[in-house]
């Protein structure tokens, strides 16, 4: 009975150790799916104008700091999502010290556009709607002037 059972392992044993070999195909992703790609305007700025005070815009995976150059005021936001190839993006606020900027607001959309090292940021209030992107590189206002909801910043 013993040499019956010790036979049977042997023989399992066997039979799993010829299970796997090279041409096994390669394992799917879980149902997590394959990391997202990083978001393309991750790093420093600086802000060039039109219509707000000196700043930094620090974008690191997960969130954007707002920084005044004299060191007044900050504000954190959480990115909440982001589309590289629709060059959008949704932020919540976090947290802020001194009269931090974009003042008032919660939660913020933005469209985007990189030309070389400068980056063009629309922002709208809310996250209801991306706001549409005029004049990269420009801030185009409706009336000449600059739209005050548009920022440059050039590349650190």
């Amino acid at each position: 009975m013993l040499s019956r059972l010790a036979t049977t392992l042997t023989i399992a044993t066997l039979a799993l150790m010829g299970c796997g070999s090279d041409a096994d195909p390669e394992p799917t992703p879980g149902p997590m799916g394959p990391p997202p790609e990083p978001f393309a305007i991750n790093g420093s700025w600086l802000y060039l104008g039109p219509s707000d005070v000196p700043h930094t815009l620090a974008i690191s995976p997960g969130s954007m700091v707002y920084t005044d150059v004299d060191g007044n005021w900050s504000s954190s936001w959480n990115i909440q999502t982001y589309d590289n190839t629709l060059k959008h993006f949704q932020v919540v606020f976090s947290s802020g010290s001194g009269s931090y900027r974009p003042m008032g607001q919660m939660q913020m959309s933005g469209a985007y556009e990189v030309t070389g090292t400068l980056l063009t940021v629309q922002l709208a209030d809310g996250l209801a709607s991306y706001p549409p992107l005029q004049g990269a590189g420009t801030c185009p206002g409706t009336d000449g002037t600059p739209a005050p909801i548009c920022r440059l910043y050039n590349k650190q």
